[in-house]
């Protein structure tokens, strides 16, 4: 018998100075060029997507992160902020604030990896749950 968190990969509870939550390949290049922060709260580039989330004069933000799928009782509340596929060459994964003051390094698959992220806020996000794995 498995425990309801088996597909459980980390998590941390940190205060984002910048408001800004990175989940992206170990080894993007991604540049974020076109991205208007100022009215998109998720952006997408290649294999690297921002998230907003809330500062650090509103409170501290918990990030967890899951295999495949994460159990009801976590995602309860939450709305899909993202929904995508990214590939990475060597299946590793960062999640991690914009200064790399907290840094979660998952391993998923080579290839296609199907990523999902759900928040209790758009934009103010005090609660995020990241979960990696097989595409649809």
């Amino acid at each position: 018998m498995s425990s309801p968190d088996a597909n459980l990969l980390g998590s941390f509870v940190m205060f984002f100075d910048h408001g800004l939550l990175v989940i992206e390949d170990a080894e993007s290049g991604a540049a974020h060029e076109d991205w208007d922060a100022a009215s998109e709260y998720v952006h997408f580039d290649q294999d690297s997507l921002y998230v907003a989330v809330q500062s650090v004069v509103d409170g501290a933000v918990a990030v967890t992160a899951y295999r495949d799928s994460a159990p009801s009782h976590e995602t309860e509340g939450l709305v899909e902020a993202f929904s995508g596929e990214f590939d990475s060459e060597f299946g590793r994964f960062r999640i991690h604030d914009s200064d790399n003051r907290a840094v979660l390094t998952i391993t998923g698959r080579r290839g296609r990896n199907r990523v999902t992220v759900l928040v209790d806020e758009f934009n103010w996000a005090a609660r995020v749950v990241v979960t990696i794995g097989v595409p649809a």
